[in-house]
C-alpha cells in the first residue's frame, strides 16, 4: 500500500510542480503530464480499495451476520483488478515517463540553480499559488458536494507552496491536515456507495448503518477543518496579495 501511496502522491507533486513553474501549454509539459496521469489515476483505485477495506475491517467486530466478509471479499476482487490495470499502465509508460521525468528534472534543478524568481517564491510558482489561494479564499459554501473538488485544489496549493524558500511552514503544515481530514470523510463516503451496492438494505442494514453514521461524523469534521482553514489561512493571504503574511493560529483539533 506504502508503494501505491507513494506512486499517487509523486505524481500529483510532479503535476503541480509543472503547473508552477512551466506554466502555459508547452508540448514538454503535456507530453510528460499525459504520461503520468494514467499512471496516478490507476495508483489511485489502488490505493482506494486499500483505504476502504482498512476502513471496513474497523467495523468487523460489531457486525456478525458476514456482511462485513462480503464487503471485504468484494474490496479484494476490486483490488486485484485495479492492481492489474496499474502494472499494464506502469508497463506501457515506464520507459516515456523515465525519460521525461529525468528531461523535466534537469530543468527545474537548473531553474533552482540559477537562483531565478520563481526558485525563491517570488515568480511563476509564487503566482500560481496566489491564484489557487484567491480561488480556495472565494470557495462557495462548502458541502459534501463540492467539499472533495476543494481538496484537490488545496493539495495543488499545498505542492506548489513546498516549493517556496519563504512560504509559512504552519500554513503548509495545516493544509495537510485539512486534506486528511476531508480525505478521510470521503474514503467513508465511497465505502458507503460501495456498501449500497454490494450489501442488502434489509439484512445488513445495521452494517450500512454505522458506514453511514460514521460518515457524517467524518463530514462534520472535514466541514469544519475547510472553515476553519478559510478564516484562519486563506483569506489573509488573499487580502494580503502574498504568501509571505504572519504566521496564523493553529487549527483547532
Amino acid at each position: 500500500m506504502a508503494e501505491v501511496h507513494n506512486l499517487r502522491t509523486h505524481a500529483r507533486r510532479v503535476e503541480a510542480i509543472a503547473a508552477a513553474l512551466m506554466p502555459g501549454g508547452k508540448k514538454q509539459k503535456q507530453r510528460l503530464l499525459k504520461t503520468i496521469r494514467p499512471v496516478r489515476k490507476a495508483a489511485g483505485v489502488v490505493r482506494d480499495m486499500d483505504v476502504l477495506a482498512r476502513n471496513a475491517r474497523t467495523l468487523a467486530r460489531h457486525r456478525r451476520n458476514g456482511s462485513v466478509a462480503r464487503l471485504l471479499a468484494y474490496l479484494s476482487s476490486m483490488r486485484l483488478e485495479s492492481a492489474r490495470e496499474l502494472f499494464e499502465a506502469v508497463a506501457e509508460r515506464r520507459s516515456d515517463a523515465r525519460r521525461r521525468l529525468k528531461r523535466f528534472s534537469r530543468q527545474i534543478e537548473k531553474r533552482f540553480h540559477e537562483n531565478k524568481p520563481q526558485a525563491a517564491g517570488d515568480g511563476p510558482g509564487t503566482e500560481a499559488a496566489m491564484k489557487l489561494i484567491r480561488e480556495l479564499n472565494s470557495w462557495p459554501g462548502f458541502s459534501a458536494e463540492n467539499l472533495h473538488a476543494f481538496r484537490i485544489k488545496m493539495t495543488e496549493l499545498r505542492y506548489q507552496l513546498q516549493l517556496a524558500r519563504d512560504a509559512n511552514r504552519k500554513f503548509v503544515d495545516a493544509l495537510g491536515e485539512v486534506k486528511e481530514k476531508i480525505g478521510d470523510w470521503h474514503d467513508w463516503q465511497q465505502l458507503a456507495k460501495t456498501a449500497e451496492k454490494v450489501l442488502d438494505a434489509q439484512d445488513d442494514r445495521a452494517t450500512l448503518k454505522k458506514i453511514d453514521e460514521t460518515g457524517k461524523k467524518k463530514l462534520i469534521q472535514a466541514l469544519a477543518a475547510a472553515d476553519a482553514i478559510r478564516a484562519r489561512y486563506l483569506s489573509r493571504y488573499a487580502q494580503a496579495g502574498t504568501t509571505k503574511t504572519p504566521e496564523a493560529a493553529s487549527l483547532p483539533e
